[in-house]
C-alpha cells in the first residue's frame, strides 16, 4: 500500500481522491491535447530558405576568407545567438543567425564532422552540411540547419500513410549509409579509426576494434551475471560485416517536415559498428515510445532485421548498471 508523507507537518498532503481522479483522467487529458496539436496543423514554413546547392556554393566562397576572420565571425554569431534564442537542452547546441548552428563536439571531436562530409560525399541524405570547423575550449562544428521537427514531438500529427512513407525514407536512408566505405585501419571504429563514441557502450567510449570478438567483449561488464553470459554466448560468436552506422537514430534526432523526412541531425556517434547495431540501438532509443516503435520496425525486413541479437541485447541492457 503505497502512503504519502511530508516532512514538513505544517505541509497539506493532497487529497488521494483527486489523485485517483486525475489518475483516471490523464490519458484522456493527454488525447485532447493531441486533438488540438492535430487540429493546428504544421507550422508554416520558413519565409526564406536555401537549397541545399546553394549551401554548398556560399560554403565555397565562405572558405576564400581567412581562417582567422571566419572564426572571429562565428564568435561573434555564438555570442548575438545566445542572446536572441533560448539555451539548448545540453548548453553544447547553439543556434545562430543565418540558419546555422555551432556545437561543442567535447565527446567525439571531429567525427560528426567527418562523418557528415562522409554522407554528403557518398549519399543524397539530408543532413546538416558542415560548414566550418575550429578549435576553442571545445571542438566546435559549425553546420547548418535542417528545417521541420523532431519525430518525438509530431508522429502523433502523421497519418498511417505518411508513417509507411517515413518507414520507407529510413530504409533508403539506411541502405545509402551501409554503402558508405571504410577507409579506416580499424574494422570498428568511428570516422577516421578512433574510438567509438556511443552511450550503450560501458563507458561511453571505447575502441577502435578489429576484430567482432572485442567488440562484443567490452558490452559485457562486469555487472552482467554468469547466467546472461551463457545466453547470449551463440549470438556473441557470429561474424559480422561492418558498417556504416549512424549508432543514435533516437526519434529525436529525426527531423519530419509537414509529414515528411526533411533530415538526420546528430552524428556524433556515427561510425562503423557490427551490421546489427543499427537495428538494435533503433530499438534501444523508441522504448517508451509505443507508436514510434513499428515505424521503426518496418524500416528493417525479415533479411535485414536481427531480432536474436536484440534479445541478446535487452538481456545486456537489463543487467548492466542503469539500463546501458
Amino acid at each position: 500500500m503505497f502512503i504519502m508523507q511530508t516532512q514538513n507537518p505544517n505541509l497539506s498532503l493532497p487529497d488521494p481522491f483527486l489523485i485517483r481522479t486525475y489518475f483516471r483522467l490523464a490519458a484522456s487529458l493527454h488525447l485532447f491535447h493531441v486533438e488540438e496539436s492535430i487540429a493546428e496543423g504544421w507550422p508554416s514554413s520558413q519565409l526564406f530558405s536555401l537549397s541545399t546547392k546553394a549551401q554548398r556554393n556560399l560554403r565555397y566562397l565562405w572558405h576564400f576568407v581567412p581562417k582567422v576572420i571566419r572564426l572571429q565571425c562565428f564568435r561573434v554569431l555564438i555570442m548575438i545567438g545566445k542572446r536572441l534564442y533560448p539555451p539548448s537542452f545540453t548548453g553544447y547546441m547553439h543556434r545562430l543567425p543565418f540558419g546555422i548552428y555551432a556545437k561543442e563536439c567535447y565527446r567525439a571531436p571531429r567525427n560528426e564532422g567527418e562523418a557528415l562530409r562522409l554522407v554528403e560525399q557518398y549519399t543524397s541524405i539530408p543532413s546538416p552540411l558542415c560548414v566550418d570547423e575550429y578549435q576553442a575550449n571545445n571542438p566546435i562544428l559549425i553546420m547548418t540547419t535542417v528545417p521541420g521537427q523532431t519525430l518525438d514531438q509530431v508522429y502523433h500529427r502523421l497519418s498511417y500513410p505518411q508513417r509507411a512513407q517515413l518507414s520507407k525514407d529510413l530504409r533508403n536512408i539506411l541502405t545509402q549509409l551501409r554503402r558508405i566505405p571504410n577507409q579506416t585501419s580499424h574494422a570498428f571504429g568511428n570516422t577516421h579509426g578512433g574510438p567509438l563514441n556511443d552511450h550503450r557502450l560501458p563507458s561511453g567510449t571505447r575502441g577502435p576494434f578489429d576484430l567482432i570478438s572485442e567488440f562484443n567483449a567490452y558490452l559485457i561488464h562486469m555487472c552482467v551475471s554468469d547466467e546472461t553470459k551463457e545466453k547470449i554466448s551463440k549470438i556473441h560468436a557470429r561474424q559480422y560485416r561492418s558498417l556504416f552506422t549512424h549508432a543514435d537514430l533516437h526519434p529525436s534526432n529525426i527531423i519530419i517536415d509537414h509529414g515528411r523526412l526533411s533530415g538526420i541531425v546528430d552524428w556524433e556517434s556515427s561510425g562503423f559498428y557490427p551490421e546489427y547495431w543499427e537495428f538494435t540501438k533503433i530499438m534501444y532509443g523508441v522504448q517508451g515510445y509505443a507508436a514510434i516503435e513499428p515505424i521503426m520496425r518496418d524500416v528493417f525486413t525479415e533479411d535485414s532485421s536481427y531480432e536474436e541479437e536484440l534479445a541478446a541485447e535487452k538481456l545486456l541492457w537489463y543487467d548492466t548498471p542503469f539500463g546501458i
